[in-house]
């Protein structure tokens, strides 16, 4: 019975190994079938890969955008610095022929005082006039003609020679406008003209500024006429420089008023500044010469309003032009001198002594 009993306990014992084994398997099946089934976040990898990526697409487009801001600053640079030298270039030019202007003005009016020095006296004239005055035959400027026209510049730069006095000038009175040095200088001039008219000739003064008018009340006023003569001086008296220059209907009013003249004279101190509505002149964006109340005007626009201006508006009449001289207006003395020469006139820029 004892030995019996020892073999139970054996099967027994060799069960639970089994068991325990068997046991050990079914876990470890358990555990590889787990792993196995679990799945991988492959939509969340996926959603981080295309962040990355839109990462660094937005990365790719601020590198593409610096670089292009970077170009930019570059060719404005450059520009820049070209600007700046093409203005530094200017102000040499300018500065070589304001230099070479003064020269040759120095030269002019040194010439002009040895003349005045042996000038004969004064001839007898219907009016009469101060200062040297006879020089200017001997320089060529006669008064001739049988039908003459003489046209008088009364705009604000007629009062001085700078433009920082001409600019507080034309903020005071009419009388310290009329006070103006180089307006007192043109009334001079013009009566040194009408002192010495032909006796048979017929003068028409014109003044004129934005607009023109005939001096004298009328037109063709006889040299012999010392009344109608002392009428247009008191005219003239009355004027105050004031406003722009347009020579167009100036030019447009002495041929109205003597279709027939033989000889003109025009005293002014520069190129125009204005033209009237319709002239045919093409403006643009830097030159608008019909607008009276524009501020400022470049040099270059003054030289095309004269252009058209001559073109257009000019009779080819024998000329004869006194310059005054105006600061800055450096094309002036060119487009004047052209416009005497064609027309077989004569264009003087008088010494300060002179009339």
């Amino acid at each position: 019975m004892t030995k019996k009993r020892k073999e139970d306990g054996f099967n027994l014992a060799f069960l639970d190994v089994m068991a325990c084994g068997l046991g050990a398997v079914l876990m470890i099946l358990i555990v590889l079938k787990f792993s196995a089934n679990t799945p991988v976040p492959s939509d969340e990898i996926e959603r981080l890969t295309q962040e990355l990526a839109s990462i660094d697409d937005q990365a790719s487009q601020v590198k593409k955008t610096i670089d292009e801001v970077n170009d930019n600053i570059a060719q404005e640079s450059a520009s820049i610095d070209a600007i700046k030298q093409q203005i530094n270039d200017l102000l040499v030019l300018q500065q070589a022929a304001a230099k070479a202007v003064d020269e040759q003005q120095a030269v002019v009016a040194d010439l002009q005082e040895s003349i005045a020095a042996a000038a004969p006296k004064q001839s007898d004239d219907l009016l009469t006039t101060p200062g040297t005055g006879e020089e200017n035959y001997l320089l060529g400027l006669k008064v001739e003609g049988k039908r003459i026209v003489i046209l008088l510049d009364t705009s604000a730069s007629m009062t001085d020679e700078n433009l920082i006095d001409i600019l507080k000038r034309k903020v005071q009175s009419d009388k310290v406008k009329q006070l103006g040095p180089k307006w007192q200088r043109t009334k001079r001039i013009v009566m040194w003209m009408l002192a010495r008219l032909p006796k048979d000739a017929r003068v028409t003064v014109v003044s004129f500024n934005q607009q023109a008018s005939i001096l004298g009340g009328k037109a063709g006023i006889p040299a012999s006429d010392s009344n109608a003569l002392k009428a247009l001086v008191s005219d003239i008296d009355t004027l105050v420089p004031s406003k722009g220059t347009n020579l167009q209907v100036a030019l447009q009013e002495a041929k109205r008023a003597e279709p027939n003249m033989s000889s003109l004279y025009l005293i002014t101190d520069g190129l125009p500044t204005l033209l009237s509505s319709g002239s045919g002149f093409n403006s643009n964006r830097n030159c608008k010469p019909s607008d009276p109340t524009q501020k400022t005007i470049s040099g270059d626009c003054r030289f095309s309003v004269f252009q058209h201006t001559f073109a257009r508006f000019a009779p080819r009449t024998e000329t004869n032009i006194v310059l005054l001289p105006l600061e800055g207006d450096t094309q002036a003395p060119s487009a004047y001198w052209n416009w005497a020469n064609i027309t077989g006139g004569l264009m003087i820029s008088p010494a300060s002594t002179w009339p």
